[in-house]
């Protein structure tokens, strides 16, 4: 799963720089994004980049990487735990609603680590999923932009995560 999303990752990359010359349809963006894994929460910065086919489709990748650790107590034990990253790839469905206010919903595919520690012992972990949400995104002054989503990670294993996320955008 790894490879298929580096791939992804990748191809994204490549297609974002091929087609840099098609004013606004290429973005990059950063921002912070709110975590709740089952009552665990973790702060991250946010790292995305994406092309838009037209006004209505596009395709995005992105980074969410962990800040600080969180402090849990299980079963009299305390420890930390930290987001490491999660990485995904998703399909974008956007309607302009607007001068320079669009809503969006996405769908795609997410990897994350994390890790624990406690009583001298550290472990790490990862997993996968299905990953989706909605958001809404307003062109402020030409190229920059202000967006605010929220996503869903349904991943493996029954473990799932909500996010809520702003960030700033920049379109070539």
């Amino acid at each position: 799963m790894k490879t298929l999303l580096l791939a992804s990752a990748a191809a994204l990359a490549v297609t974002a720089g091929a087609s840099a010359q098609d004013a606004g349809n290429v973005h990059f963006g950063a921002g912070y994004t709110f975590l709740d894994f089952d009552g665990i929460e973790f702060d991250a910065l946010n790292l995305r980049g994406g092309y838009d086919f037209n006004d209505y489709v596009g395709i995005e990748g992105e980074a969410l990487i962990g800040l600080g650790d969180e402090e849990v107590t299980a079963a009299g034990i305390t420890g930390d735990v930290s987001l490491d990253y999660i990485v995904g790839a998703y399909a974008k469905a956007q309607y302009p609603v607007g001068q320079g206010f669009n809503l969006f919903a996405r769908a795609g595919y997410a990897y994350a680590e994390a890790e624990a520690s406690a009583a001298g012992l550290t472990l790490s972990d990862s997993t996968d999923g299905f990953a989706y949400g909605a958001g809404a995104e307003w062109a402020f002054n030409g190229p920059n932009a202000v967006r605010v989503e929220y996503t869903r990670y349904e991943f493996e294993d029954d473990a799932e995560a909500d996010s809520f996320g702003a960030s700033y955008v920049r379109r070539f």
